[in-house]
């Protein structure tokens, strides 16, 4: 049989990192296999369904390179992928559940459920549904029905059975029926519950292996008991690690330090950078090698070199490895990402330069970027005419020798009328032959006033590349800043 999985997201906001993490290892395995990749939008949960979330969520996919074989967008033999269109296949399922004596009408109100669980709690107990509606007499329940009362529907999990199967990351798990509790299957609304939905479309779809977040864990034997009320062979389960943060707690939705994925595409990362990224949270190629493309990724891609323990989503080494991939951009790659992200903040251009200079600029900065939005840090000083002057830079400023560097640079600069790197480094030379200066103390004044900073990219090249005007302003107000105690401009 072929390898047939899927990705359900439900269209409840925007698609987090974690659950990207997840659709690619589902797509890995499948392209790995030379299997099906299947897109289901589980979006029965009405109250909290996002307009517009569902089109952002395959934009993403579509961003990152995934390609699915079946989905909402594109349809399939076994569609619809959407599961608000697929009521009726739920109706008919809990139709043969009822009829196996495997469901029954539970009328308990909120109040009374919760004050069913507050008394576990108070006995120490797990609390979980006590069953009364299950003992119900068929007359009782007949009645209630006609009387217009709206139930929600529970599966009547049955006692003392041993629930096993063979996890695919995780070995031999077993749990206990008498655990579990008689759960929901279908609410009042007519909606069904993840666990009753997922086991009929997952059959449906005729889907060989599940692979989720260990959140879902606990699901699985719940889910065992649908596919045997109904009949069906479950498939092969894989449970994936959780992602962590860095104190290796759970991964939040509201984690400062990672964004939901449409942040990451208008920051400006290279997506494959976060492909390959993620693929190596939780699961390792073997070897020391980081740097992998998608199909060295998917040639490599087992379930079997998937961790058991929790994998911690380092902000620094995402960074670092988006800096690889965005240095090997084409440089008219990078200059495009970089006019977007200028666009996307209303950015304008030095008067009377254009693409050229641009992309300049952009390979000036290329080394030291991880995604193009940094750009607009790094390379502030080239669309403002001002400068601010750092810390660091001030005190250079005013150590003994910059002043007479500055002012010299200066007036040199003033009358040159060639405003390129090689004019810039003729300078430099000049001074350095009649104020006997080189090296630091040669060098970092300029940069410390025409920057604003003491580190940077190439000094000529930022000098050519700054308007000449802006340049002479700089320099001009430096100047006063070199003489201790002057007056902060």
């Amino acid at each position: 049989m072929p390898v047939r999985v899927r990705y359900a997201p439900s269209p409840t906001g925007h698609l987090h990192i974690g659950g990207v993490r997840t659709a690619l290892f589902n797509y890995l395995f499948a392209r790995h296999h030379g299997g099906q990749f299947i897109l289901r939008v589980e979006d029965t949960d009405l109250e909290r369904n996002v307009p517009g979330a569902q089109e952002e969520m395959l934009d993403g996919f579509r961003w990152l390179g995934f390609t699915w074989d079946e989905g909402p967008d594109i349809g399939g033999p076994y569609g619809p992928y959407r599961c608000t269109e697929r009521l009726e296949h739920y109706r008919e399922a809990l139709e043969q559940l009822v009829a196996g004596g495997w469901a029954y009408p539970c009328f308990c109100n909120p109040e009374v459920l919760e004050q069913e669980r507050q008394e576990a709690l108070q006995e120490g107990r797990v609390p979980r549904y006590s069953g009364r509606c299950r003992h119900l007499s068929p007359e009782d329940r007949e009645r209630r029905l006609q009387a217009g009362e709206v139930p929600n529907w529970r599966f009547a999990v049955p006692p003392g059975r041993r629930l096993a199967f063979v996890d695919g990351v995780r070995g031999e798990m077993s749990f206990v029926s008498d655990d579990l509790g008689d759960f929901v299957i279908v609410k009042s609304n007519g909606m069904p519950t993840y666990n009753f939905q997922v086991v009929v479309d997952d059959a449906a779809m005729r889907i060989t292996h599940v692979i989720r977040g260990e959140e879902h864990l606990s699901n699985t034997p719940r889910q065992l008991l649908i596919y045997e009320a109904l009949g069906l062979t479950p498939p092969a389960f894989a449970h994936l690690p959780q992602v962590l943060n860095r104190d290796r707690k759970k991964l939040s939705k509201r984690d400062p330090d990672v964004q939901p994925l449409h942040v990451y595409r208008e920051q400006g990362f290279v997506p494959e950078a976060l492909v390959n990224f993620l693929a190596l949270l939780g699961w390792s190629p073997g070897g020391e090698e980081e740097i992998l493309s998608v199909d060295e990724l998917i040639a490599r891609f087992d379930l079997h070199r998937v961790g058991h323990s929790g994998a911690v989503f380092d902000v620094d080494k995402l960074r670092w490895m988006a800096g690889v991939y965005l240095r090997a951009l084409p440089l008219a790659g990078l200059t495009a990402m970089v006019r977007e992200q200028l666009d996307r903040h209303g950015v304008a251009l030095p008067e009377g330069v254009g693409e050229d200079w641009l992309e300049r600029v952009a390979a000036l900065h290329q080394e030291h970027l991880a995604c193009a939005a940094d750009f607009l840090r790094e390379a502030a000083g080239f669309f403002t005419p001002e400068v601010t002057w750092s810390d660091d830079a001030r005190a250079v400023l005013r150590e003994g020798g910059a002043e007479a560097v500055v002012r010299m640079y200066l007036e040199l600069a003033r009358d040159d009328e060639e405003w390129t790197a090689a004019a810039s480094r003729a300078r430099f030379a000049r001074i350095q032959r009649e104020l006997g200066v080189k090296g630091r103390r040669l060098y970092m004044p300029v940069r410390a006033a025409v920057t604003g900073q003491v580190h940077g990219p190439d000094l000529q090249e930022t000098i050519a590349l700054l308007p000449k005007p802006w340049a002479i302003r700089r320099l001009e107000a430096a100047v006063r800043l070199t003489t201790p105690g002057a007056a902060i401009q």
